[in-house]
């Protein structure tokens, strides 16, 4: 039943350019369920969504025509092929470039609805667009939007329900040209294709390719020249201010001062100073350690064997209850509203070595105990880390980053520094995955695929691997380089992962054949962003974030738990003692936080926190951290998207790096 209702029906897909807004189409008309995979033979994924039980819609990757010259353009070129109907989503500030692969569609005979989107940002520059006209010319329905505001959106689901979309006007010359070539082929999509010249279609008919693609071309592009003279028209035309400052966001000079600017702003004094040292601290230490903690605590001690330690003045003093708070109530009762107190649960979870005193003996129940509540416990630590710690970074780094990708920062950002990535083997396109990996690292190497070559994605995956911090790991070092060390251990900090990053682009460069291929990219309109779209972008990825981290983080929190109550974390540090505290002058405990880094980045950060360092030890410590290898998740998507031998070989190397460099910085700063 299933499957003849898959079989029956209509297959719409969503079409467009690059930065028109797509997005936002898709998530409205696929708010009840979504389905994301990668399209067979390639890492680019096709995301799908039923409207209702007789209509579903795909969404394609942004193109600027069909064709096969990359893995988004042939995956588009087969889903569009072989659709029922086409939601093209034009851009009304650049109708000169989208109507381009607008009049490609219709030629593929395909029945189009086009929705023309950002009508507010046409009037907002003057532009004015004869709809009427437009849709007589093209021979297709055609709808203004505003999608952020959800201004037409209505219009748009109803017609695609309801079947109104219809083949456009063709050139009588080409449609001839194209009947006759419709018994070599399937259809006049694939007949457009071929007249085109697209090997892929020939090649698929056991036939010649006409390579007629410039001519076609060249006519497509005068009729689009012609249709934009007869349907716009501009009314007291003047460059934005938003324009001008746009220009000089690109501008050498004044956008690199910028660039610095927001790069201090974000990293430093947002999430390193605010929140990283006043929000944290409220979150953290008057929340999480002052309630929750002593609540679990107190909870878990009325069943399992636990002693507390009591603090009056410069007086301590040790009660036991080796069968927890319950069997001895009086006891309980005299220490129930002293607030200065610590609970241990087990041999191996009493800190306070100097105390002499009862010490519970080590049985099961002191295990689940230490387990569930100890130091590392997965109700205790893990709770406050995730809570207290992880969430208020995760929600800062990625609104921050929202208003960033909302405003159109990021596109001229990769303009301004493309002749620096050039140099370094790739385009000014590669900003893109290397800020995205200040999110999380593994999903930015799944974004190398934006770019052009394999010798391009080698070289972005490496520096990810090596020099990118994950946000709640970026987070915590950078609070703590601020509350350290300030400005200075933060500047050591940040020369020594720059210098990385571009001494391991030059290396790269130098021995990969091949070269950076120069940078296409469109740069949308800069405008002010929208309270809505930031939160909506925020939520969904601070959601996904979480999701992946919060099983990850309990996993690591019982395996550490179960190492510390068998001794075998002692040993651990006893084999790391070499490197931690021979080699980077560390207090030996810090070989946790290069473990549990290994597990999750932000989790061996975090274990940061509970050392006593100085502010040159904490610089080290940093710098280790940040460079040292990629997590669990990130190797096993480097290993998908290339192989096991690259992602190996980024692993190893990166903990080669992280130690040698160390080493050097622990003897400059006399850690």
């Amino acid at each position: 039943m299933t499957d003849l209702t898959k079989a029956t029906q209509k297959h719409i897909v969503l079409v467009g350019n690059p930065n028109v807004g797509k997005s936002v189409f898709f998530h409205y008309l696929s708010s009840v369920y979504v389905d994301v995979s990668n399209y067979p033979g390639t890492t680019v994924e096709i995301t799908s969504a039923s409207l209702n039980k007789n209509v579903s819609i795909k969404d394609t990757p942004g193109i600027y025509g069909v064709s096969s010259f990359n893995d988004e353009e042939r995956v588009a070129r087969d889903v569009i092929l072989y659709s029922d109907e086409i939601l093209n989503v034009v851009s009304a500030i650049s109708l000169e470039r989208d109507l381009f692969l607008t009049k490609q569609l219709i030629d593929m005979g395909k029945p189009l609805i086009v929705a023309i989107n950002q009508m507010d940002e046409a009037k907002g520059i003057g532009l004015e667009i004869d709809l009427k006209r437009l849709s007589e010319i093209l021979g297709v329905p055609i709808y203004p939007t505003v999608a952020i505001s959800g201004e037409g959106m209505k219009e748009i689901k109803d017609c695609l329900l309801n079947t109104k979309a219809k083949k456009g006007i063709v050139d009588p010359v080409l449609q001839r040209e194209l009947t006759e070539l419709l018994p070599l082929v399937a259809n006049q999509a694939e007949a457009l294709l071929l007249l085109e010249g697209d090997l892929v279609i020939a090649e698929r008919h056991k036939t010649e390719p006409r390579n007629k693609r410039n001519e076609i071309y060249s006519q497509r592009r005068k009729e689009v020249n012609e249709i934009i003279s007869d349907t716009t028209s501009t009314k007291n035309r003047k460059e934005r201010v938003l324009t001008k400052v746009s220009n000089v966001l690109i501008e050498p000079f004044w956008g690199s001062i910028i660039a610095l600017l927001i790069g201090f702003l974000f990293l430093y004094q947002f999430l390193g100073i605010w929140v990283g040292g006043d929000l944290i601290n409220f979150t953290e230490k008057r929340i999480m350690n002052a309630y929750y903690e002593p609540a679990v605590k107190e909870a878990t001690g009325q069943f399992l064997p636990v002693e507390v330690l009591v603090k009056t003045g410069n007086k301590k003093e040790v009660y036991s209850f080796p069968k927890g708070f319950l069997a001895d109530k009086g006891k309980y009762n005299k220490i129930k509203q002293v607030i200065n107190k610590e609970y241990f649960f087990g041999p191996s979870d009493y800190i306070e070595k100097e105390i002499k005193g009862t010490t519970i003996p080590n049985t099961f129940l002191s295990t689940v105990g230490t387990v569930l509540s100890g130091k590392y416990g997965i109700l205790t630590l893990t709770v406050t880390y995730l809570l207290g710690l992880l969430l208020p970074l995760v929600i800062a780094f990625y609104t921050a980053l929202a208003i960033l990708e909302d405003s159109g920062y990021l596109p001229r950002l990769a303009v301004l520094v493309d002749g620096l990535l050039t140099r370094i083997g790739m385009n000014g396109r590669a900003i893109i995955p290397l800020i995205l990996g200040l999110g999380c690292v593994t999903m930015a190497a799944v974004t190398t695929r934006l770019l052009s070559t394999k010798r391009e994605k080698i070289i972005a995956m490496t520096i990810l691997g090596f020099a990118i911090p994950c946000s709640a790991q970026l987070g915590v070092i950078q609070s703590l380089l601020a509350k350290s060390g300030g400005i200075k251990s933060w500047l050591i900090w940040l020369s020594v992962i720059s210098l990385v990053l571009i001494v391991t682009g030059f290396v790269m460069n130098k021995f990969l054949p091949g070269k950076a291929t120069p940078l296409l990219i469109d740069l949308p309109p800069l405008r002010l962003p929208r309270i809505s779209n930031v939160f909506h972008k925020a939520k969904t990825k601070v959601m996904f974030f979480m999701a992946e981290a919060i099983p990850a983080f309990f996993v690591a929190a019982f395996i550490v738990s179960i190492m510390q109550v068998t001794g075998l974390l002692n040993k651990v540090i006893d084999i790391f003692k070499p490197i931690s505290k021979n080699l980077l002058h560390l207090p030996e405990e810090v070989s946790i936080s290069f473990i549990l880094g290994m597990v999750r980045r932000d989790f061996g950060a975090f274990g940061l926190t509970e050392l006593h360092m100085t502010a040159a030890q904490v610089t080290v410590a940093s710098v280790v951290l940040t460079l040292f290898v990629p997590c669990i998740a990130t190797v096993a998507v480097m290993a998908k998207e290339q192989n096991w031998k690259v992602a190996v070989g980024i692993w190893v190397s990166s903990m080669v790096l992280a130690v040698s460099i160390g080493t050097i910085l622990a003897r400059i700063l006399g850690a």
